[in-house]
């Protein structure tokens, strides 16, 4: 399903990081399965704070390291449809790890991968540049695919910390998916939803890759 061979001969952004957009890595046919299908809002957490994004985690490699109580939002993949699970299983393949690698120039080999799914409603975040720890996000939407940019809801490749520094805006559109490389400047947003157009949730999935040693200091830490 994924178009292996697009990221991996794909060219990272280097200003004002790393980061590349794709509007190629999945079939419009299987982009519009996908979305059709995305879980329903009954499974997904609520809301318990403003800044809060409601998320299930459907595939996860350091489960095994922590214990039951610390995995109520997780999601069986058995649950979720054919197609989606086929998805999952592809995003944690070794085939799409060494993809993104090879794109990134990162080591990836022993790297912890999380992956998530989410439905993003209209709660703007502040600007931020992700934890320590988290190497890369490569997110991928299957909202409407006639997402205006000027409906808000965008992400928004920032300068610096400052909401007024704009690079670019990637609007949440069916097929959109971009990979961020994390760093002390990786200033990101999610522009605020300003228009009724802007009515269905913006559903995607996100896949994270985390260094190993630091997320293993912090299971120790929280024991």
């Amino acid at each position: 399903m994924l178009n292996l061979d697009a990221i991996r001969n794909g060219v990272m952004q280097e200003y004002p990081y790393q980061w590349i957009l794709f509007d190629n890595l999945i079939p419009k046919s299987q982009l519009i399965e996908l979305r059709n299908s995305f879980p329903p809002i009954e499974v997904f957490p609520k809301r318990e704070k403003p800044h809060h994004r409601p998320a299930i985690v459907v595939y996860d490699d350091t489960e095994e390291f922590i214990d039951e109580s610390r995995k109520k939002n997780y999601y069986p993949s058995t649950s979720l449809s054919s197609i989606w699970q086929s998805l999952v299983e592809e995003l944690h393949s070794s085939a799409y790890r060494e993809s993104i690698a090879k794109l990134t120039g990162l080591n990836l080999e022993q790297q912890f991968i999380s992956i998530f799914l989410s439905r993003l409603d209209p709660i703007v975040n502040a600007s931020h540049s992700d934890s320590e720890g988290i190497i890369l996000s490569h997110l991928l939407y299957f909202g409407r695919e006639d997402w205006e940019t000027e409906w808000g809801g965008c992400l928004q490749i920032l300068l610096n910390e400052q909401l007024e520094s704009l690079f670019q805006e990637i609007p949440p559109r069916n097929g959109n998916s971009v990979v961020l490389v994390r760093s002390e400047n990786s200033w990101h947003n999610v522009s605020p939803v300003s228009s009724p157009e802007a009515s269905q949730d913006r559903l995607n999935i996100l896949v994270r890759f985390y260094d190993r040693a630091t997320v293993l200091k912090w299971i120790a830490h929280n024991d």
